[in-house]
């Protein structure tokens, strides 16, 4: 394999899935309720006019000094099951590991902080002791009767990024939850490097989900290039998300498996953004790496319960 392509499976590795968000006081603020809910109509009429089907707006942007991407929907569960998952780790982590780049994903509570780590590699089978491990602080925002704001942040990322943010809100409008995910980081010289050489060779034909005008009176198309990236990661997690939710009524034991199972149906209603691999591989390595990720959640509880014997 070529050098440039070798360095655009590291990128597509690492770069896509560094989690962060804008530095938006409003998220968790006070008249965070209400701006959130101030969503909903226009999600309505996103359903009926909107490039999706779907009650979805998908955003990003890309500055010298930072690339950002966010999404926004209506899920049809009530908020209290969202709130009772989302405002605890180990609900992130059921649904995060969805994501085909995350191979793992535990977390430990400690006296001032809860710490969410994530391990990281290509999208086939890979055991955590061979991933990158990136660790992310877990924060309530805000937990209030309709409304919970959950970020996780890094100061510091692979490849020399750094200012690592994740943010999820949710809101109860209606009956539904509307819900918010946005990511962001701030990119290294490296990192734009390794972009510049993915985007011209495995992700030259790869595309987003929002759309733009490219010249003066053409059609807008799909969004390319770096904000096409962030996008497509930030779809996968609110798929996922998505798919945690209306399989949360199974019992214990069938629960991961028909999670994984939709969420690749999911992300296959967009192939040209999304689709991978086959479907029979993703749940060969997602069944895998759930067993991983069962291993190591245990013997941190054990770590951690022997530490607080007498």
């Amino acid at each position: 394999m070529c050098f440039p392509c070798r360095c655009a499976r590291l990128l597509l590795t690492l770069l896509s899935l560094l989690l962060a968000v804008p530095p938006d006081a409003s998220w968790g603020g006070e008249a965070a309720f209400q701006r959130l809910s101030g969503r909903y109509p226009e999600l309505q009429e996103a359903a009926r006019r909107g490039p999706f089907g779907l009650p979805l707006q998908v955003h990003s942007e890309e500055r010298e000094n930072q690339i950002s991407a966010e999404i926004y929907g209506i899920i049809d569960h009530p908020f209290r099951a969202l709130a009772a998952n989302f405002t605890e780790p180990g609900g992130w982590c059921d649904f995060l590991v969805l994501n085909p780049n995350i191979k793992t994903c535990t977390f430990r509570r400690g006296a001032q902080e809860t710490l969410l780590t994530l391990y990281i590699g290509s999208k086939s089978y890979r055991a955590p002791e061979s991933a990158t491990e990136q660790v992310y602080r877990f924060l309530v925002r805000a937990r209030q009767p309709e409304y919970a704001a959950i970020s996780l942040t890094a100061p510091e990322g692979m490849l020399g990024t750094t200012a690592h943010r994740f943010e999820f809100e949710a809101g109860s409008v209606a009956g539904k939850t509307v819900v918010g995910l946005s990511s962001s980081f701030e990119p290294s010289m490296l990192s734009k490097l390794l972009t510049g050489i993915y985007l011209g060779t495995l992700g030259r034909e790869r595309i987003g989900f929002s759309r733009e005008a490219t010249e003066a009176g053409a059609p807008a198309g799909y969004v390319r290039g770096v904000k096409g990236m962030v996008e497509r990661n930030v779809m996968r997690y609110y798929l996922a998300l998505k798919a945690f939710l209306d399989t949360s009524d199974l019992p214990a034991g069938r629960q991961f498996e028909a999670r994984a199972s939709l969420a690749y149906d999911l992300m296959d209603l967009y192939p040209a953004q999304l689709r991978q691999m086959d479907k029979a591989e993703y749940l060969d390595i997602k069944l895998r790496e759930h067993q991983n990720q069962l291993r190591l959640q245990q013997k941190l509880a054990l770590a951690g319960s022997q530490r607080s014997d007498p």
